[in-house]
């Protein structure tokens, strides 16, 4: 499939960059039936391995929203600056700076549909009445 993307489309010095998926899959949720993560990682590396210009990016580490398939807003951030840094090589690992890069990123307000998402959250997950999460959702 990368292949047949970067022939089609004439891509041959373009840097492609593969996330892996997030080791708390087979735990929780909607994941919890995913357990192949770790062989399906292993591939994906071996691929950016052996290829050029193709770079691999570890979710090593990372949290789930509460559907245990997703990253939550905080690992989202750290991911992107993992594919930021993978423009230069594989990043296999967390990186070593990794909670200084982020420092500016985490502690930011949420922004209002990512409130609104987590309203929602509470109403599935029964942490608030339908009449609570109306209020939120008009207050937002």
């Amino acid at each position: 499939m990368f292949e047949a993307l970067k022939n089609e489309l004439n891509l041959d010095d373009v840097p492609f960059i593969i996330g892996g998926l997030g080791d708390y899959l087979g735990k929780i949720g909607f994941g919890f039936n995913c357990t192949e993560y770790d062989l399906v990682n292993k591939e994906l590396l071996r691929y950016a391995n052996d290829h050029n210009h193709v770079y691999f990016v570890t979710a090593q580490g990372l949290s789930a929203n509460p559907d245990g398939i997703h990253l939550n807003a905080v690992s989202q951030r750290k991911f992107g600056v993992r594919y930021y840094y993978a423009y230069k090589k594989n990043v296999i690992t967390p990186l070593k700076n990794e909670e200084k890069l982020l420092e500016s990123c985490i502690n930011i307000p949420y922004t209002q549909n990512e409130m609104k998402y987590l309203a929602m959250m509470d109403l599935t997950m029964g942490k608030c009445s339908y009449e609570e999460f109306i209020t939120k959702m008009k207050n937002l």
